[in-house]
């Protein structure tokens, strides 16, 4: 299993979130840099991934798009079982139900 650790600490705009994800995840070049590409990527994999999530800094202007990317890795994850996600905080590892 590959294991993963996304710091987006180092991410300032959802082009950087983007880029930094491309890199990070090892996506092909056509990636389409957007959420709807990374739900593409994520559910297609076939490969066993454990994915750290660590979003940074609640205030930074970048933390709202953060947002779609963790519910992109979260509805993922339920798809893919080739995909696991750990959320930074706690609460975001389980379900609502």
């Amino acid at each position: 299993m590959k294991t993963i650790l996304l710091d987006f600490n180092v991410t300032e705009t959802p082009e950087q979130v983007q880029a930094y994800l491309a890199l990070t995840m090892e996506f092909p070049e056509h990636y389409g840099n957007n959420l709807d590409a990374l739900y593409d990527m994520l559910t297609e994999e076939r490969e066993d991934r454990c994915v750290g999530f660590f979003p940074g800094r609640p205030d930074r202007p970048v933390s709202p798009y953060l947002e779609k990317v963790k519910r992109v890795f979260a509805d993922a994850a339920r798809e893919n079982p080739h995909l696991g996600v750990i959320f930074s905080e706690l609460e975001d590892n389980y379900e609502e139900e």
